[in-house]
């Protein structure tokens, strides 16, 4: 990872984190998901396990409540807003990565829908 790539995850996690206080806290969610970074990247051809492990760990802790989804929708949605982050990668995830995924990595999701 570079020091470009660090600081920006710094600072979008610093942001997120101040601006709501939720369930989960986005910054302990973005950098839980730096082994994914690779391949949402386009950088990687495949994710990592390591990657997969935490979206199913994720995944079931986004199916305990809407507080919890939508905390992580929010989460991402941020997090492609301001990285380069490959859509049809992140769309691929759950069926690549085998989970059922309940949160959309989207720019335009209706967080307050999940």
């Amino acid at each position: 990872m570079t020091n470009v790539q660090i600081l920006a995850l710094v600072t979008l996690a610093l942001i997120l984190s101040q601006t709501k206080a939720d369930t989960i806290k986005c910054v302990d969610l973005i950098l839980q998901a730096v082994p994914c970074q690779g391949f949402l990247l386009s950088q990687g051809v495949t994710p990592s396990q390591e990657c997969c492990v935490i979206l199913q760990d994720l995944s079931r802790d986004a199916a305990a409540s809407q507080p919890n989804r939508q905390a992580m929708c929010q989460c991402f949605k941020a997090a492609t807003l301001t990285f380069p982050i490959d859509i049809q990668k992140a769309e691929r995830l759950p069926q690549l990565c085998n989970f059922t995924s309940t949160i959309p990595i989207d720019p335009n999701v209706d967080c307050s829908k999940v």
